[in-house]
Formats: structure tokens, C-alpha cells, sequence
């Protein structure tokens, strides 16, 4: 079943209790011809605030820390914009498996190109078209238990988001630094970018993940590039911690992460930090039957993928 952080309140409110004591005033006494003992007043006590009791935190789970934790990232094209023109669909262009093991020594990234055709569903049936259809025909659980036996690996957890709420994520933690590799001119989305070190708002991010001024191969590392620079800031223990709690206004995020495990991922985030990361699409020679356009076919350009051989470099990359 699918969590929206949008239901869910993800920190505990602390509540403040204002008191305040009513000072009672000492009686003046009345001058008499004879002075006459007057009482001592007997002081009012002073109200003493009831404390309120501050939330527990929710303790980190050990089991879940001291295990590989895999989890599928995935980013649609849907959009409000799109909605309103009538595009009820969308398409899951950015598919990632992220993968941290037990030590949290290496975070393992895999990344299948959206052209990817005939996947296993998990449950012996082949889904003929292109991958990027699989959630919106069998929501994301449906894409997760694919991804999960395409590359024969278990995948415990996921989390989609559309590319109205992507800019949002990079912008609340400041804008992220990648290192663009090479020249990208991109006229139709009016990107143009040199290489070196760049600093992005969350708008040109999306614009950095989507082109395909030069293939979809190369846009799948720079999405990588993109979600590795963000989970630094996300975890770096400078952001504060109050900030995850505002994930809640995204309004197209799914994910089957609960809100317990939040504590743990972070302690694992921030335990990987230093981690060394293995990044790979898996694209052609090595993770294709074919790629190309099927002599005779209908599905365009298509991409057969070569089941063993991912198999067996997931299992290298992320199997213990």
C-alpha cells in the first residue's frame, strides 16, 4: 500500500504550556492609637507548571541498520500543466535501483534506460513494452516487483516522485553543485551548459535531468549525478533536521517507506556519506540483446535487455 507523506505527520509538535501566578498582596496594616500585633500573612504558593511531556524519539532499528537496504528512485513526466491538456498518463522516464550495503561502505546505483522492453513482472508474464509504462499501468509496486525480478535482486523499498515537486526537493536545501561533464546545448529546452562544476536551483536541475541532447544513456548518469548531490544535502548533519518533516507538502510523492524507518534512513544516509559509489547504466553492448528500431516492429526504438548479464552484475554490485 502506497504512504503518502501528504496524510502522514512526519515530527511530533511540541506543545508549550504558558502559567503565569497572580501575586497576592500582603495586607497593609491599620494605624491604631496602640500598636496591636498584626498576623502574619501566610504566603500564596506559587503555581507550578505542569510539564509537558516531550515526544519520544523513535529509537533507530538496529535489524534494519545492520542489513543492505535497496530501494527503487523513480521520477514520472506527470505535471499539472499536463493534466490540464488532457495528459491523464504518465511515463516513468528516470528509473534508478540505489543500493547501500551492510556497512555502509558503497552506495550501488543502477539505472535502466526507459526504452527497455519484454521485463519480467514477477509473476511469469512478460510486459512487451517499454518500461516505462509498467506504474502507470500496475502503480509503482507493480514497477518495484518488475525492477526487483528484471535484475534478480530484492528491492525493499520505493519512492516516486513528478517533475513538479523535483525542483522543490533541490530548492529547499539550497540549490546542489554537480560536475557537468561536457558541453550540453539543448536549444528546444534552452539549456546550455559547459563543463565544470555548476550550481543548480531545483528549475535548472529538472532541466539537467531531462535533456537528451546528446542519448537517454548519458541523461540516466546525469540523473544519478543529480539524486547523489542531493541525498549530500539532504543528509549533510548542516540541514536541519526539521526540514525532512516539510517532504509532507509534495504532493505527488510515493513511497512505502513508513514513518519509523525515517530515523533509520537518515543514520544510514549519513553513515554513507563517505561511501564509495558504483554507478552504472545499464546500457549497450554489455546489457543489450539489441537496441534500435525492430525491422518490422511497432514499438520504436527499443532496447532488449540481455537478462543474464544484469543479473549477474546486480548480484556483484548488490548481492550480499
Amino acid at each position: 500500500m502506497t504512504h503518502p507523506f501528504t496524510r502522514a505527520a512526519m515530527a511530533g509538535v511540541l506543545a508549550a504550556l504558558m502559567l503565569s501566578a497572580c501575586a497576592t498582596p500582603t495586607p497593609t496594616p491599620t494605624p491604631e492609637p496602640t500598636p496591636t500585633a498584626m498576623p502574619v500573612p501566610t504566603p500564596t504558593p506559587t503555581p507550578v507548571p505542569t510539564p509537558v511531556p516531550t515526544p519520544a524519539p523513535i529509537p533507530v532499528n538496529e535489524e534494519m541498520l545492520s542489513h543492505r537496504l535497496t530501494i527503487l528512485v523513480v521520477g514520472n513526466d506527470g505535471s499539472a500543466v499536463r493534466r490540464r491538456n488532457g495528459l491523464r498518463t504518465y511515463r516513468t522516464d528516470a528509473l534508478m535501483v540505489v543500493s547501500v550495503n551492510a556497512d555502509q561502505s558503497q552506495i550501488s546505483m543502477l539505472s535502466l534506460p526507459r526504452d527497455t522492453v519484454d521485463v519480467p513482472l514477477g509473476d511469469g508474464r512478460i510486459y512487451t513494452a517499454k518500461v516505462n509504462g509498467i506504474a502507470q499501468q500496475y502503480g509503482i509496486d507493480g514497477l518495484r516487483k518488475a525492477m526487483s525480478a528484471l535484475l534478480g535482486v530484492p528491492i525493499d523499498r520505493y519512492i516516486m516522485v513528478n517533475m513538479d515537486d523535483f525542483p522543490w526537493i533541490v530548492d529547499a536545501v539550497g540549490g546542489i553543485d554537480v560536475d557537468v561533464k561536457t558541453r550540453i546545448r539543448d536549444g528546444e529546452i534552452h539549456l546550455s551548459l559547459d563543463p565544470g562544476m555548476h550550481h543548480f536551483t531545483g528549475a535548472q536541475a529538472l532541466l539537467f535531468s531531462r535533456t537528451r541532447a546528446d542519448s537517454d544513456y548519458m541523461r540516466a548518469g546525469r540523473q544519478q549525478q543529480v539524486v547523489l548531490a542531493l541525498l549530500q544535502k539532504w543528509l549533510d548533519p548542516a540541514t536541519p533536521a526539521a526540514l525532512m518533516s516539510t517532504i509532507r507538502l509534495l504532493q505527488s510523492l510515493e513511497t512505502n517507506i513508513a514513518i519509523t524507518d525515517l530515523p533509520t534512513l537518515i543514520e544510514i544516509g549519513r553513515r554513507s556519506l563517505p561511501a564509495k559509489v558504483v554507478a552504472t547504466v545499464l546500457e549497450p553492448p554489455r546489457f543489450a540483446l539489441f537496441a534500435g528500431v525492430e525491422p518490422g516492429g511497432t514499438r520504436g526504438w527499443v532496447m532488449i535487455p540481455n537478462v543474464s548479464a544484469m543479473r549477474a552484475y546486480a548480484r556483484q554490485v548488490m548481492g550480499d
